[in-house]
């Protein structure tokens, strides 16, 4: 495994793309064009429990992640995919959405290490549901004016799994979701793993 303490900055994000899920399986990833960022922020909160005048107990509430991935153009491909738009005869139309796609999103950043190596981490985001991104294009001036487009994102995970396939539960009967897997130079399945969904397995 790779010694990702090494790692002192991360940036760029690059080579975006998106699977359906299909069944029990993940169609092949599909290219989501450039893009400029993500952001990603856990959706949790916990509640404290008092008693004799102190914490007693505190329990997490985990709801998952959002997050925002930043594009230079709407994927024409990504929005037909996720029912947002439809190829007619004449054109792409915009359509009311009737349905959530579930699907998961890869993509890479890069980093820089302290004897200035510069890594590419890879990264699957699990169980993603999205809503149709705002358009705003502006009036030139001096300079060129790009538009960029923001997609929203809520990630809600899929179960982890053991040897057997099935779901992994701990000695207290517990079950995990996944939200998100990312590795990095070293570990195993790097060189493959944005060919195909990887599907979380407890070792």
């Amino acid at each position: 495994m790779s010694d990702k303490s090494k790692t002192i900055v991360k940036f760029n994000v690059q080579n975006v793309k998106f699977a359906i899920k299909n069944g029990d399986n993940w169609t092949p990833p599909s290219p989501m064009g450039t893009s400029m960022k993500i952001s990603l922020e856990a959706n949790s909160s916990q509640k404290n429990i008092f008693g004799d005048g102190k914490i007693i107990a505190s329990i997490v509430n985990d709801k998952g992640k959002t997050g925002t991935l930043t594009l230079n153009n709407i994927c024409a491909d990504y929005e037909i995919a996720m029912g947002r738009k439809m190829k007619l005869s004449n054109g792409i139309a915009d359509v009311k959405t009737i349905k959530s796609v579930e699907h998961c999103i890869y993509f890479e950043t890069q980093g820089v290490t302290e004897d200035s190596k510069y890594p590419i981490a890879k990264t699957w985001l699990f169980g993603v549901t999205s809503t149709r991104p705002a358009e705003s294009y502006d009036q030139n001036t001096d300079d060129v004016n790009e538009s960029t487009f923001d997609l929203p994102l809520t990630i809600k995970g899929v179960s982890l799994k053991n040897a057997q396939g099935e779901n992994y539960v701990d000695t207290d009967g517990n079950e995990y979701l996944v939200y998100q897997l990312t590795v990095e130079p070293g570990d195993d399945g790097y060189e493959t793993f944005g060919d195909a969904v990887v599907i979380p397995t407890e070792n």
